[in-house]
């Protein structure tokens, strides 16, 4: 009986490392594929080696940074991530803490509003928002580069606060009340208790949903496309400029759109690590007390 449960207990011990182990390399293997090419003078994506017999250190980044106009990619791309991620973690922030605080007879259908809004596919509204940036102006402006830009900025604060509202009011409510009403008798207004003592509690969660607001705009292909007044190379988004590498069969650059993948990856990678604590305590306080 004794061995039986031993050999139960270990056989899950092996499966469990077995998936972990598939998993693994199943996150891993296209990122090496990619960092493999990125280094790979021959063009293709594919070597029979694991280390690709034509390497070059700066091969394919040379071309990426001489006959591209991949940082003008780049600086447009995290104008728009920086004016989204800014703008929703403000509205968020106070948006969340109104919901969990104050009771007022609207609010059950303001939250399911937000519901509902986030169930509607964001590719519905690409008409309206062609229609209402038509109508307003945009591509008829000075600069109608600069106004798509700041007008796409828009439409990614407003999509991502509807979900992320109701997460950041979720890790609110994780906040005992006791500190509000200590407060309170101490003579806080509610302004001082928003901003002395509940916005350094909730900073896991702001730094986490601030990632996510970021990284949004980084891999969108579907609304530059549809809303961007010019499509010269210039112009264009990040993840527009890199797949423009790709999609021309006869003057695809596999190897140059690997070099630029790896280079747009690191900002995340970079804020990933220095936030990590707060990454791992924002996302497991909100999946337990969401």
């Amino acid at each position: 009986m004794i061995n039986k449960f031993k050999l139960m207990k270990w056989g899950g011990i092996i499966v469990s490392y077995a998936i972990l182990l598939f998993m693994t390399i199943l996150i891993l293997f296209p990122l090496f594929i990619t960092v493999m090419s990125a280094f790979n003078a021959q063009n293709t994506l594919f070597s029979t080696k694991i280390i690709p017999e034509n390497f070059t250190w700066t091969g394919n980044f040379k071309h990426l940074n001489e006959q591209t106009a991949y940082w003008s990619w780049y600086r447009n791309t995290f104008f728009t991530s920086l004016a989204s991620m800014f703008g929703s973690l403000i509205i968020v922030t106070i948006s969340g803490f109104i919901y969990s605080r104050y009771r007022y007879r609207t609010r059950k259908p303001a939250l399911i509003s937000l519901l509902i809004i986030q169930i509607i596919p964001s590719g519905s509204a690409l008409i309206a928002l062609y229609a209402i940036a038509s109508s307003i102006g945009i591509y008829q402006s000075a600069n109608p580069v600069l106004a798509t830009y700041i007008f796409m900025s828009f439409v990614y604060i407003t999509g991502g606060t509807t979900m992320n509202s109701i997460i950041m009011k979720g890790y609110y409510d994780s906040i005992p009340r006791d500190l509000d009403e200590s407060a309170k008798i101490d003579g806080a207004s509610h302004i001082q208790i928003f901003k002395d003592i509940l916005l350094p509690l909730v900073v896991p969660m702001i730094i986490v949903l601030g990632i996510f607001s970021f990284l949004a705009p980084v891999g969108d292909v579907i609304m530059p496309n549809f809303l961007l007044a010019s499509l010269h190379s210039k112009d264009t988004t990040l993840a527009l400029g890199l797949k423009s590498l790709v999609t021309d069969f006869k003057n695809s650059t596999p190897n140059v759109f690997a070099a630029g993948a790896i280079l747009a990856a690191l900002p995340p990678v970079v804020l990933f690590f220095v936030f990590q604590k707060y990454i791992v305590g924002g996302l497991t306080a909100g999946g337990v007390k969401g």
